[in-house]
Parts: C-alpha cells; structure tokens; sequence
C-alpha cells in the first residue's frame, strides 16, 4: 500500500522533477513533471490538495490488479487440474495402482461456488427439494463449512428456506422451486 506520508515527503522533496508521480505508479506524468518543473509549479501546487485522492486511486489499483491476476491464475490452475483429472480417469493404464490414485486425488478439481451449488441443486432434487448439510457434503464431496457457507447463501437469497425435519430435527434447506 501506497503512504500519505511518504507521498507528501516525497512531494515536498522532489515535486517538482515528478518523484511522487513515479511513487505513485505514474511514470508518463512523472516524466512530464520532471520536465516542466512540475508542471511550471502549477501541478505540483494543484498536488497538495489531491495527493490523498490520488493515493486512494493507486492502492485502489494496485489492489484490483493482484486480486485478478491472482484469480485468474487459480482459475488457469483449476482448468489445468481438471484435464489432468480427466487423463487420468480415461482408463489409461499406469503400472503403479496407488500411485495413480494418489496422483488423482491430488489432481481432483475444486468445485468453484457457482459449480457447487449447482451440485446442491440436483442433489436437492435427488432428494425431493430438501436437503441436510451432511446429505450436501456426500452428494459433492466439499468440506462441511463451505456446503454450509453456500446454503446460507441460498437461504439469504430467497431461493432456499430453512426447516427442521419432522423426525430428527435435523435441520434441512428446501428447495421452493424444487417441491
């Protein structure tokens, strides 16, 4: 994250030849400071009262630029992880059982939450529109607190409501659309 402190620093320091722009991940600007003295001082004037705007808008940035390579690299990785799952489904032959097996488990995709909660809606339907946490977590194979995580989600959407089973008081997500 970018500093107010260090912006202004740098500001007060070296505004003139644009070393805040730089700082701040502008390089053309700081280029075009650097040489007309800070925009004939006019800029660097004008800077003072916007550094905290212009800070924001760089960790802004700065943020939504790693959070989308980041997703987009797990997304690429899954993709990956589900070919090699497939190759190794297809019936090839490997000369170690177990080591296939791991290596398959390992290689097992991740079901994303939009895939995932079309897993719990067919296994809804499988069970007549009602559906217990436990019952999600065998039908799709995710852990416990994120199957949860998802039906709550339903549930706050409007899709799903929430009731007890008659005979074990279990509690159990149903499926209006479903019924």
């Amino acid at each position: 994250m970018k500093s107010l402190l260090l912006t202004y620093l740098l500001w007060l320091v070296g505004g003139f030849f644009g070393v805040h722009k730089f700082y701040l991940g502008r390089p053309v600007i700081g280029l075009l400071y650097f040489f007309t003295g800070g925009l004939f001082a006019l800029g660097w004037l004008v800077d003072f009262f916007t550094l905290p705007r212009q800070v924001r808008i760089a960790n802004l940035l700065r943020h939504n630029q790693s959070a989308g390579v980041s997703a987009e690299l797990r997304q690429e990785l899954e993709t990956i992880k589900r070919r090699l799952h497939h190759l190794f489904d297809s019936g090839s032959e490997w000369r170690q059982p177990f080591a296939r097996e791991t290596l398959k488990e390992l290689l097992k995709p991740r079901l994303t939450d939009d895939d995932l909660m079309l897993a719990l809606l067919r296994a809804a339907q499988r069970h007549r529109g009602r559906l217990s946490v436990t019952e999600g977590v065998l039908e799709t194979g995710a852990p416990f607190a994120k199957v949860e995580r998802l039906l709550k989600t339903m549930v706050n959407s409007g899709y799903v409501y929430m009731d007890n089973d008659p005979t074990t008081g279990v509690v159990v997500y149903v499926f209006k659309e479903i019924l």
